[in-house]
This record gives structure tokens, C-alpha cells and sequence, in this order.
């Protein structure tokens, strides 16, 4: 989303030049508003945006607001196998089979993990990449992936592990 590899478009490939974040839009509603991030608002890897490791795949946009501070924030942790194993993998997004900037919510049980993707059964569609892939922990929605693929059998996202954890840190502050 914010380092585009291996889309097959001349010219398309590398860093996304503006990303306009609309919190809670609902079709043409905004009721947080906007705010357009550029420049070098963007994160991600080596992994991703040198190699194109699809174990990597992960960013981030940092605001040039506190947009946060009315919106409220996702926790994010990092879970064992046998959590992550036994839990429902939820995404909310903006899937591009539905009406314009109509948010949409599936949930559907983790099928699989490895050291850095977790696998699961919940319906996505092009337009929900990047989205939180979360748990929830007393009330609260905790991320434990990054929403990246859709297969045949299963979606994926790369994993939340030490590194990527460490890295979200890094990025938030």
C-alpha cells in the first residue's frame, strides 16, 4: 500500500507519492474528516521494497496530525502459536467489490501460522490490504497481522512477531 513491488504497470513500482487517511468514512460521509500524508510520511522494510519478500510485506503511514487523539488506536502484540491458532482472525476495510467507501466487516478462524504469516478464512477482496487482521483482549481489538493476500484456500497477512513489533513502535514514535 505504501511501497508498490512487482505490480507489472511501467512506471507504478516504488513509493506511493499521497495517501488521503478518511477515519469512519461511510460512502461520502468523513466524520473524522481528512488527512492527506505524502513524502516522507511512508515506512516499510528492505525486505519488501529491495528483495520483494512477501514475508514483509507491511508499512505504515504516519500521520501528520494527531488524528489518533480523536479516533481512538488499535493495540497491536505479538501472540504465540497456540493463541493465534485458537482465535478469529477480524479485518474491517474498504473491499473494491462493494460500494465506494463503504467500510465492511468479516471475521473467520485462523487456519494456520508460521514464523511470519498467519492464515485464515476471513473474506477479503482487493481494497483491504494493509488492513489490521485483530483479536480481541478484554474489549479491546489487538492486531496480530497485517492483511497482505487473498488465495484459493485461504487469505494471509504477515505475522506481528518481535521484529515487526519493534518496528511499529519505532515508526509510531
Amino acid at each position: 500500500m505504501v511501497f508498490i513491488k512487482n505490480s507489472g504497470v511501467p512506471g507504478r513500482d516504488g513509493w506511493v507519492r499521497s495517501i488521503q487517511v478518511i477515519p469512519g468514512r461511510n460512502g461520502a460521509q468523513q466524520p473524522f474528516g481528512s488527512v492527506v500524508a505524502s513524502g516522507g510520511a511512508f515506512r516499510s522494510v528492505t525486505g519488501w521494497t529491495v528483495n520483494g519478500d512477501q514475508n514483509f510485506d507491511y508499512g505504515a503511514i504516519v500521520l501528520p496530525t494527531n488524528l489518533g487523539n480523536t479516533t481512538g488506536w488499535f493495540g497491536f502484540g505479538v501472540y504465540n502459536d497456540a493463541t493465534l491458532s485458537a482465535t478469529t482472525a477480524n479485518i474491517a476495510g474498504y473491499p473494491a467489490d462493494k460500494p465506494a467507501g463503504t467500510q465492511w466487516y468479516h471475521g473467520a478462524r485462523v487456519t494456520a501460522v508460521n514464523a511470519q504469516k498467519v492464515f485464515y478464512e476471513t473474506d477479503t477482496i482487493g481494497g483491504q490490504s494493509g488492513s489490521a487482521v485483530y483479536r480481541l483482549v478484554d474489549g479491546q481489538r489487538m492486531a496480530f497481522a497485517i492483511h497482505a493476500y487473498g488465495g484459493s484456500t485461504a487469505n494471509s497477512g504477515t505475522r506481528i512477531d518481535t521484529s515487526v513489533f519493534n518496528n511499529l513502535l519505532a515508526w509510531r514514535a
